[in-house]
């Protein structure tokens, strides 16, 4: 799958893990850093202001495709919402449009790219809600599904996804990506060229 499919404009050079070519710098991704540790897997982002947090959330827009869903996850205040609108801005939804769906939970955005379907499960209780407000017709349908508190359903969310872990720190705050599934796993290493390529 060629997730490098909206970002054509590519050095000639490749990757020595030969994944393809490295991304030009983009001074949009300034503020962002990669945190690597060597006894996980997993690989964190340090997103140095709210502004950064945003661009994040643009770069994932930006490598999304109809059917793909992001479930993120942090306390209240971590940022969930601030790259919900950088996911959307991507795919050509106007920032002023994005708003929380914590009271509403889900928004319907249509962008210029593809349609975004927004969910707060927070207020949730039981399925029946989850199923109510249309989450096992809308989820992994046409455009980008953005599940916000998705941990709280974990058995009701399609077998692959990426989780994005959003948490405060001092200086500012760190995500985390997990990948379940290979589209995901390459979404994932596309970020990871990206932020790398840009520092």
């Amino acid at each position: 799958m060629d997730t490098h499919s909206r970002r054509k404009h590519h050095q000639t050079e490749n990757n020595s893990d030969g994944a393809g070519p490295v991304p030009e710098p983009d001074p949009a991704l300034a503020g962002i850093t990669v945190q690597k540790d060597p006894a996980e897997e997993t690989v964190r982002f340090f997103l140095a202001d709210e502004k950064a947090t945003e661009n994040f959330g643009k770069l994932l827009g930006s490598l999304a495709a109809d059917g793909d869903v992001y479930c993120l996850s942090g306390d209240l205040g971590a940022g969930k919402t601030l790259l919900s609108k950088g996911v959307c801005q991507a795919v050509g939804v106007e920032e002023e449009d994005v708003v929380s769906p914590t009271f509403s939970l889900m928004n319907i955005y249509n962008g210029k790219v593809m349609e975004v379907r927004h969910f707060d499960l927070y207020r949730l209780n039981s399925l029946e809600e989850l199923a109510d407000i249309g989450f096992y017709e809308y989820v992994g349908g046409e455009g980008v599904s953005l599940v916000e508190w998705g941990e709280l359903f974990t058995s009701e969310l399609p077998p692959e996804y990426l989780q994005v872990n959003l948490s405060i720190v001092p200086e500012g705050r760190i995500a985390e990506l997990i990948p379940f599934g290979p589209r995901y796993e390459a979404i994932s290493k596309e970020v990871l060229r990206h932020v790398d390529a840009g520092a």
